[in-house]
């Protein structure tokens, strides 16, 4: 059994290799291409005419000589027949114009053989008796091409009048063979430098398209550069790009210049925004502070009050604690805003910060929260004070949105160099579109629902903004009525415990 001759591996993975690295969406790329094929194309029609031409003409040729020949071998016979007897006078005539590649014999009516050259050379002893041939020619037009044995013959056959007496028919047959494989040898020449042409025509246009697209590059290689802080003195400049692509690149800068203003009067009207919520921030919460101090006070020595009016008094103490965290909140994202977030890092263990949670969760809410971990210690490198409200806001988002009759699951694990937990609910879930709003800042699914919990909409806000403070990244994944995954992921400490 023969072996098989193995490929080696670049090769194989070549036309993968080379599917990935053209991008054939690219404008060079669908250029060079519809160019490369219509000159192909054009080429291939000036190539595939020429080679028609040149069988024509050597057809045509010899169907011409042919012809000539047997006017002349007509001519011939007359001359001979005044000195001669009319057979010697046909076999003298055939044989004046007979040649190695040049046949001419006379038949009668009856098929008869009345004048035929010796049959010389291996040429025409392969095609066979002038006999055999006539039946041949019979079938086609009075001058035709024929295909006999593997010789290329041009033949035409006419009758043979001398005077007023018809002597028969004269068949001449020229063999056009070598003519015919110099003609295919020119052809497949002719081929290969067509496809040559081809090939080099195409490098030549995808270098000229290339070196036209250029500018563009340059252009794009400009944009990626710049950033917000520098939209107000970015200049994208080509000057040896033409007239086209420098009208583009005026109109971009004139665009980068609009953008710069409307980028400079937003970014002041977010400063003054978060410069507003940072000092109402801070403005309120300290007599906020007050006001629920006094009402706690209030509420301890409560004995002489009403059943409404301690009702009263806890109600409004809950809204002051509400409304005292909403402001911790706001002055959190406005510190982060501003990069005035600091936190102190140091080494902890997820497990006991995460039992700490749960268990005062499950204390006030009364539910039942069930905690997975793969590893009985996790180091994690953390602030303790964000990483408990990180996971405090998950957990109380969980149970707020949840059944009461299922638990809460948290997992704990550790992936390579991250430590990753995830907060699971059973509840309505998120729709798939709203997935990607989740953490913005006072978004809501259901507004009555979500008020009526006593949601802010900055809880996931916070979540997002301490977990990327910490070198983290937190994510959702959710499907209708089948319940929500929040995944936090953290770095572990490098120190093994």
């Amino acid at each position: 059994m023969p072996m098989k001759r193995a490929v080696p591996q670049v090769f194989q993975n070549l036309p993968a290799k080379l599917k990935r690295r053209i991008n054939w969406s690219s404008l060079e790329v669908q250029l060079t291409l519809g160019i490369g094929t219509l000159f192909a194309l054009s080429l291939s029609s000036v190539a595939i005419w020429t080679c028609w031409k040149m069988q024509r003409i050597l057809i045509e040729s010899h169907k011409k000589n042919v012809f000539t020949v047997a006017s002349q071998v007509t001519e011939d016979i007359t001359f001979y027949s005044e000195m001669l007897p009319m057979n010697k006078s046909l076999q003298k005539a055939i044989d004046n114009r007979a040649s190695r590649n040049l046949l001419l014999w006379i038949e009668k009516e009856d098929a008869s053989l009345v004048a035929a050259p010796a049959i010389t050379g291996p040429a025409w002893q392969r095609v066979g008796h002038p006999s055999d041939l006539a039946q041949t020619f019979q079938k086609g037009s009075l001058f035709d091409l024929y295909q006999v044995q593997d010789r290329e013959l041009v033949a035409c056959r006419s009758p043979l009048v001398i005077g007023t007496q018809t002597l028969g028919t004269l068949f001449v047959a020229q063999d056009i063979t070598q003519d015919q494989r110099r003609i295919n040898d020119n052809i497949q020449t002719l081929v290969l430098a067509t496809s040559l042409a081809m090939i080099l025509s195409l490098f030549a246009i995808a270098y000229f398209i290339r070196r036209s697209l250029q500018p563009l590059f340059q252009m794009q290689a400009m944009t990626q550069k710049i950033s917000a802080e520098d939209l107000g003195h970015a200049q994208v400049v080509l000057p040896k790009a033409s007239s086209e692509i420098q009208s583009l690149a005026n109109t971009f800068n004139m665009m980068l210049a609009r953008l710069s203003e409307a980028w400079a009067q937003q970014h002041h009207i977010g400063e003054r925004q978060r410069q507003f919520a940072s000092d109402v921030s801070h403005e309120l919460r300290t007599p906020l502070t007050i006001v629920r101090g006094y009402l706690q006070s209030t509420l301890r020595r409560s004995d002489n009050l009403l059943d409404h009016q301690r009702e009263a008094l806890e109600v409004a103490a809950g809204e002051a604690d509400h409304t005292i965290q909403l402001l911790q909140d706001l002055l959190n994202l406005a510190r982060a805003d501003d990069g005035y977030m600091a936190y102190d890092l140091q080494i902890l263990i997820l497990n006991d910060v995460v039992t700490g949670v749960v268990q005062v969760a499950e204390q006030f809410s009364h539910r039942t929260i069930l905690v997975e971990a793969k590893a009985s210690l996790i180091p994690i490198y953390a602030d303790a004070n964000r990483l408990h409200q990180i996971l405090v806001n998950l957990v109380e988002n969980a149970l707020k949105y949840s059944d009461e009759a299922e638990p809460v699951r948290i997992k704990l694990e550790q992936v390579d160099k991250q430590a990753v937990i995830q907060v699971c609910d059973r509840g309505p879930g998120i729709p798939l579109q709203q997935q990607s709003r989740i953490f913005d800042r006072f978004y809501r699914l259901d507004e009555a629902r979500t008020r009526s919990m006593g949601g802010t909409g900055l809880g996931l806000s916070i979540v997002k903004v301490f977990v990327e403070g910490m070198g983290g990244q937190v994510t959702v994944r959710s499907e209708l009525n089948e319940g929500s995954t929040f995944t936090v992921t953290l770095p572990i400490s490098a120190v093994s415990l």
